[in-house]
């Protein structure tokens, strides 16, 4: 759970699926119901990831993004965020993005437990690519292309897509021999998965802070990033490659460079890790108290 080997307590206000659209269900569900399960378990504070209407007070609001929405519901979100005692956000592009919506009271970036990931060394790994996320954003057909392009240069090379399943992400991989579908993962196979791959590929079109990215770099594995990924968590040239196009031929040209230059994957990769380490949960600790 978000790098957290902790088990945590789950409770819910539904004890079975909603069919359909279910957001005005939550929604209602959380203004109506919220309250009294966090008074009856004793609460102190809430923090929510994203915003909800919620009559519980106090309560802190974590905005992450990416926002693309329509006007009526930034109007709507302005006003839920206006109810809440205090709004972090995640990064400056997360804050930017909400400007206008909500001031950013601090930015803390996502905490992570470092001692949870083993990375491996350049020659114990696969030639795998990982790229993780099935939604539109987060782009697999380019990851898809990219790799085949590779593979007709000559390269034994596979890619593993990570996250929810998606039909559509399942279509695309038919017909070729090179991609492996993890639907819905779990968490300790995620990282095991990670840490002992070559690169991560993120040809997002929006992003905000790819935790991804984080959890790529604590493998020791380096992050070969659209443009759309901020400079605050990938740095070309030192824990990753930026691409600023979505074209898959310039992508395969930056994980070309990675499999034959074990020098340079050598060098992303340590910079990677002695980069993350300002994310772990310990110093983000001591430097918020």
């Amino acid at each position: 759970m978000h790098s957290l080997d902790e088990e945590l307590e789950v409770l819910t206000l539904m004890d079975k699926p909603t069919h359909g659209d279910p957001w005005s269900k939550i929604a209602f569900d959380w203004l109506t119901k919220g309250a009294k399960l966090f008074k009856k378990e004793g609460i102190d504070v809430a923090i929510v990831n994203g915003v909800i209407p919620l009559s519980f007070r106090p309560k802190i609001a974590v905005a992450h993004g990416p926002i693309s929405i329509s006007k009526i519901q930034r109007l709507i979100i302005k006003a839920l965020y206006a109810t809440y005692d205090m709004v972090i956000c995640v990064s400056n592009k997360s804050r930017q993005e909400y400007a206008g919506i909500v001031n950013c009271e601090t930015i803390i970036p996502l905490p992570m437990k470092l001692s949870l990931y083993n990375p491996l060394g350049y020659r114990q790994r696969s030639n795998t690519i990982v790229h993780i996320g099935t939604r539109p954003v987060k782009k697999p057909e380019i990851s898809i292309e990219t790799i085949n392009l590779l593979k007709r240069k000559g390269y034994d090379v596979n890619l593993a897509i990570i996250g929810p399943y998606s039909k559509q992400v399942e279509e695309l991989a038919k017909g070729n021999n090179f991609t492996q579908l993890y639907f819905n993962a779990e968490e300790g196979e995620k990282v095991r998965i990670l840490c002992g791959a070559k690169a991560l590929i993120l040809p997002s079109s929006n992003e905000v802070f790819p935790f991804t990215a984080m959890e790529a770099m604590a493998c020791g594995m380096p992050v070969v990033a659209s443009h759309a990924v901020p400079e605050e968590v990938i740095v070309d040239g030192y824990n990753g490659v930026r691409v600023r196009s979505l074209n898959p031929q310039d992508y395969a040209a930056a994980l070309e460079k990675l499999l034959v230059d074990e020098e340079l994957w050598i060098k992303l990769s340590t910079n990677g890790i002695e980069f993350i380490k300002q994310f772990d949960y310990i110093n983000h600790s001591k430097e918020i108290y």
